[in-house]
Parts: structure tokens; C-alpha cells; sequence
């Protein structure tokens, strides 16, 4: 039987629980009220031999029965009329000490009355049950009182047996009550089952046990974040590297839901768990980290039939990739300002030789002069302002670059520019991209194209602030921010694909607490700004006065 049970379902056994439980409290039911109708007969006994006894204890024949001579012939007659007109199965009347008058078997007469008859004698009433000549029986004895003197007892009774034969006629609506709880019982036992069967899909114990022992072996170990929200936006669910991502509290085995806002979760994060919407591969910032993001309608076993639960979000760390992204981003400018530098010094190379072999010494001079001089008067200007070098060497290669392409560069860089808080690799990717951008919109929308860099100290705000614009055809108002969406661009994708620039100029700046923004107008003019490294934010004239 036991192997058998370790083969039910968690639906079986909770059925078969519960089919036990109701027989049972069937059983317990069925008895209480079998006690209780019992106890009623009783009871009722009681009240019919009480009310017979009093009737006869003041009856006149009685009386006067008691007195005469000879007691039982006149008295015998009359108890035994009495007992088929009441009910009764025995009216015993007897002198105050005891001694029978009348009994239903004449041959009990002149015996000694069994019972208590104590109270009657002092004139009182009483009701038990006692075993006398008849077997058990529920009597009441009552004083026969004239004058105030006690001349007789009276006892009428009803045996056990027959209080008993009283309730065979409810017998059947005991056993009815009893029957229909079982069957009301079993009935919602059995839906209950087939309720539990649907829930847990007819598995046993030990494999729901071991399923749930997976599951959260794959929640906790799996190195993706992973959130569950419900139909209505609320969080049910994550896992520890979804509350490493977004500082969450520990995991528990608390499955209360709670609104994003309850959770602290990062706004662009919280908008999406809320909205339930579908996501593929997006980006947003939670704190100091970039997070891949995907979320998907989150549907039980039984596909399109059953309806969501509500929405599985994943997680994906991507700020050591998008780190050196940047990096090589940076790289890659790098190296085509030195390719395009080593052509320009290539192309002067060659005219200078070609010069001396003409035997034109002094043109040949005064042309190295020449580019030495503009050449160090741009180094100078540039390095002496921007106190970062990996930023000066990208500037002045962006230079060449543009010299190359027949782009004017105009350098507008503050001197003393206040160091940032930004690492080179990160520095050195904002602006490069950003002029990487407006160099190649500038060569494609106008005839003397021409970039515009501005950089310097915003004081106000307590930043350091880069404007890029060029003479290109500007960006249409229409395209709003998604301009800096992944993907996105409006120039013919190469064999690396486009539109990444801006998405990773946002992505770094938000990083380091940085905005981007373009500015409006008919030209192309964006605007980055990210803080000043902490120990040169200048103090205030309040704080200075007050230091």
C-alpha cells in the first residue's frame, strides 16, 4: 500500500486526504447527533413520566385510594387504565415507605418498590434512571401529599428499550445526513483534485520537489538577469544577478508583488517592466552600468491558448563590452588621423624631393618651413589648452584629416580647460565620434564644407562642455532622439554596419553622469557635457567667504 501511495500524484493523495477526512467527520457528525437524539428521548421521557406522576399524585382516586383498606384493589385497576391511556410502561403506587400498591406483573404487589424514593418521602420530585424489575428505565417519583403529610409515592416510567425503539423512526435521517456529507464531501474533494491536477500537471511529490530543485538551481546559477512581473506591472520575481545589476534587495522566497517604484528599480527599466511591452536587444543605463535588455510576454505551459502571466525580463551586463567598444572606437580614430597624416606627410615628402632634384633648394626650404611652422603653431595651440594628451593627439589628427578631405577644422578650445572626469579612452570616444560625425555629414552636404569644435569650462553648470556643428544638411526634426537609438542611421551602412557613434557617445556620457542633446536650428549642432573631475570643482564665493 505504501509503495502504491509513493506512485499517486500530489491531485491523488490530496484527494484521498481529504475522501478520509470527510468519512471520517462524517462518522464524528453522525454520532454527535445520534447522541443528541438520544439525549432528547431521554429528556422527553423525562417530561411525559414527570407530567404522569404529578397528574396521579394529586388525582382524587388516588387519594382516596392510598387511604382506603385495601389499596391495590381499588388503586391497580386505575394504574394500569393510566398506563394505556398515557404511554407509560409502568405506574407504581406505593405507601411511604416503599411498599407496591399497584405494578404491571400483580405478583411485584406488596414488594418493596426499587429505586429512590428518599426525596419523595420528604416531599420532593424526582427523575432518573434506574434498573428495576422492567430492566432500565427513565422514572419520575413523586410524593402523594394531603395536609402536608406525605401519604403515597407515585413513580411512572418509561423502560430504556422502548425510549430507544422511539428513535428507530430517525434513524434514517441520521443515516441520510450522514450519507449526503459524504457525497457533498467527496464531490469537492474531487474537484479539488481535478483543480490540483490542472496546477501541478499530475506529478508526484518527489518530481514536483525535484522540479522546483532545478528551477531554482537554474534562477540562481544562470549569469543573466532574470525579472518576472505580472499582468499588471509588478515584480514577482528575480534572481541574484538581476539584483546585482539593479541594487535590489537580496533574494528571497517572498513571491509578494511589488511595484517598481517599491523596488527602487532605474526609471528607463521601471517604465518598461510597467509597460509589459516587447523588447529586443535594448540599451539602458542602471547606474554605473549599461544593460542589455530584453523582455518577452512570459506564457504558461500550453502555448497561445493560456494567457500571459505577465513578462519575462533578461539582463545582460554590457558595460565592460561597450568599455572597449569605446576603446577600440578611440583606436580607430587613432589610427585613421595616422593614416591620413602619414598620407599628407607623404604627399609634402615627395614635392620636397621633387623640389631639390630641380635643383629648387631655397622653394624647398621655405615650403618645410612653412608647414613646420603651421604645423607647430596648431600643436602649440592645442596642447598648451587640453591638458589630456590622448585628447590633443586626436585633435590634431582629426586636423590632418580634415585638411585631407578639404574640410576646414575650426578649433575653438578654451585655454586652462578644467581636466574631466571622464578616463582618456572614454574622452577620446565622445569626441571622436562626434567629429568623426560632423566631418562626414560636412562633406556631403555643402561645397567649402567646414566643422566647428568648441570646448570648454560651462561654470554655471559645473561641467565641461563640447559643441560639434558642421555645414551639413542637418538632421530632420522628425527623427527626434531616435538618432541616438542603436542602429540608426541615415547614411548607407558599410561592411561594420552604422549607427553606433551616437549610441555610444550617449552611452558612455550617461555613464559618467553626461548629457547629449542637438541642439535645435537648421544646422547640425550637438552639445555633450559631463562633470569636472571632483577636486577641481572650483568652490563657491558663499563657500570661500564663509571658509
Amino acid at each position: 500500500m505504501v509503495r502504491l501511495a509513493s506512485r499517486w500524484s500530489i491531485a491523488s493523495r490530496v484527494f484521498a486526504v481529504q475522501l478520509a477526512a470527510v468519512i471520517v467527520l462524517s462518522g464524528c457528525l453522525t454520532l454527535v447527533l445520534w447522541l443528541s437524539l438520544r439525549d432528547s428521548a431521554n429528556e422527553n421521557a423525562g417530561r411525559v413520566t414527570l407530567a404522569v406522576a404529578n397528574t396521579l399524585a394529586t388525582d382524587p382516586v388516588v387519594v382516596s385510594g392510598v387511604r382506603s383498606p385495601d389499596p391495590s384493589a381499588e388503586l391497580q385497576p386505575f394504574a394500569l387504565r393510566v398506563m394505556r391511556s398515557t404511554g407509560v410502561d409502568f405506574v407504581t403506587i406505593m405507601d411511604p415507605t416503599g411498599t407496591r400498591f399497584t405494578h404491571p406483573n400483580p405478583a411485584e404487589i406488596g414488594k418493596k418498590f426499587i429505586g429512590t424514593i428518599s426525596l419523595a418521602q420528604r416531599g420532593k420530585t424526582l427523575t432518573e434512571t434506574y434498573t428495576g424489575t422492567l430492566g432500565p428505565s427513565v422514572r419520575s417519583v413523586v410524593p402523594v401529599v394531603v395536609d402536608g403529610t406525605v401519604i403515597g409515592i407515585v413513580a411512572a416510567g418509561e423502560t430504556v428499550t422502548n425510549v430507544a425503539a422511539s428513535l428507530a423512526p430517525r434513524i434514517p435521517f441520521v443515516i441520510g445526513a450522514a450519507a449526503l456529507l459524504v457525497i457533498v464531501g467527496s464531490i469537492g474533494a474531487f474537484a479539488a483534485r481535478r483543480l490540483l491536477s490542472r496546477m501541478t500537471g499530475s506529478m508526484r511529490p518527489s518530481e514536483l520537489s525535484r522540479m522546483v530543485d532545478y528551477y531554482e538551481s537554474v534562477l540562481h546559477s544562470v549569469r543573466e538577469g532574470l525579472i518576472l512581473a505580472d499582468a499588471t506591472g509588478r515584480v514577482v520575481l528575480y534572481n541574484d544577478e538581476a539584483a546585482e545589476l539593479l541594487g535590489l534587495p537580496p533574494v528571497t522566497n517572498d513571491l509578494q508583488p511589488r511595484t517598481s517604484t517599491e523596488l527602487d528599480l532605474p526609471p528607463t527599466i521601471a517604465t518598461l517592466v510597467t509597460s509589459g511591452r516587447r523588447a529586443v536587444e535594448e540599451s539602458h543605463v542602471a547606474g554605473h552600468r549599461v544593460l542589455v535588455v530584453n523582455q518577452e510576454s512570459a506564457t504558461p505551459p500550453g502555448g497561445s491558448t493560456r494567457a500571459s502571466v505577465g513578462t519575462l525580463m533578461t539582463l545582460r551586463d554590457r558595460t565592460e563590452v561597450q568599455r572597449l567598444s569605446g576603446e577600440l572606437e578611440s583606436v580607430r580614430t587613432l589610427s585613421d588621423a595616422l593614416r591620413s597624416q602619414t598620407h599628407e606627410y607623404a604627399n609634402r615628402l615627395h614635392t620636397v624631393v621633387s623640389l631639390l632634384e630641380l635643383g629648387r633648394t631655397r622653394d624647398a626650404i621655405d615650403l618645410i618651413a612653412h608647414q613646420v611652422q603651421l604645423s607647430q603653431s596648431l600643436a602649440d595651440d592645442v596642447v598648451g589648452a587640453v591638458n589630456e594628451p590622448a585628447l590633443a593627439a586626436l585633435l590634431l589628427g582629426k586636423s590632418t584629416q580634415a585638411g585631407e578631405r578639404g574640410i576646414e577644422l575650426r578649433l575653438e578650445i578654451e585655454q586652462n580647460l578644467a581636466p574631466s572626469a571622464m578616463d582618456p579612452a572614454d574622452l577620446v570616444s565622445v569626441v571622436g565620434n562626434l567629429v568623426d560625425n560632423a566631418m562626414d555629414a560636412a562633406a556631403a552636404g555643402s561645397a567649402a564644407p567646414w566643422v566647428r569644435v568648441t570646448l570648454g569650462t560651462n561654470h554655471e553648470h559645473g561641467c565641461v562642455e563640447l559643441t560639434v556643428s558642421d555645414s551639413g544638411r542637418g538632421v530632420e526634426n522628425a527623427l527626434g532622439e531616435r538618432i541616438f537609438s542603436p542602429g540608426f542611421s541615415t547614411k548607407p551602412a558599410g561592411a561594420t554596419g552604422r549607427g553606433f557613434g551616437l549610441a555610444v557617445v550617449r552611452q558612455v556620457l550617461q555613464i559618467h553622469g553626461g548629457t547629449i542633446e542637438l541642439l535645435p536650428g537648421s544646422a547640425t549642432e550637438f552639445r555633450a557635457r559631463w562633470p569636472i573631475a571632483v577636486a577641481q570643482i572650483p568652490a563657491s564665493a558663499d563657500d570661500s567667504a564663509g571658509s
